[in-house]
């Protein structure tokens, strides 16, 4: 796969989201970033046991479905993050792969690698409506999984 030039997060990979609310050391190579949206269908994903008890992670669905929505997230230049280590990280569930993203410059769309569901959806997925995870988390008060 080629190295993408821009990469596209809306989940907690997101500045501030990271455990203890602070950033993945992994990402420390990851180039200035942008508010951005994208279109398809997020979904809150709990972690561990399927009930959220150890936090929750997003999925963005890529779809033209009636549950398709803006999704939010930021989008950064690649800069020299070891993508192999982001993409063991997000696991086999998920693919690298490049998705209009708008906001970048303000001059319309961009393409951007983002991590795409692929797997089924588990039971206790919940929809999250406004397409905006870290505002989910604020409104509901679950917290992100840290990766533990």
């Amino acid at each position: 796969m080629t190295r993408p030039t821009h990469l596209f997060f809306y989940g907690i990979l997101q500045e501030g989201l990271g455990p203890d609310g602070g950033d993945w050391p992994f990402l420390a190579g990851l180039g200035m970033g942008a508010p951005a949206t994208t279109t398809g269908a997020l979904y809150a994903i709990p972690a561990a046991g399927g009930d959220g008890a150890t936090g929750w992670f997003p999925a963005l669905v890529l779809t033209q479905a009636r549950y398709s929505t803006v999704v939010h997230g930021m989008i950064h230049d690649a800069g020299e993050v070891d993508l192999a280590t982001v993409d063991a990280f997000e696991g086999a569930e998920y693919t690298r792969q490049p998705v209009p993203v708008d906001g970048w410059d303000g001059f319309g769309e961009t393409l951007a690698d983002a991590y795409v569901w692929t797997a089924d959806l588990p039971d206790g997925a919940e929809p999250i409506a406004s397409g905006n995870f870290a505002e989910w988390l604020a409104q509901t008060g679950r917290r992100p999984w840290s990766g533990e």
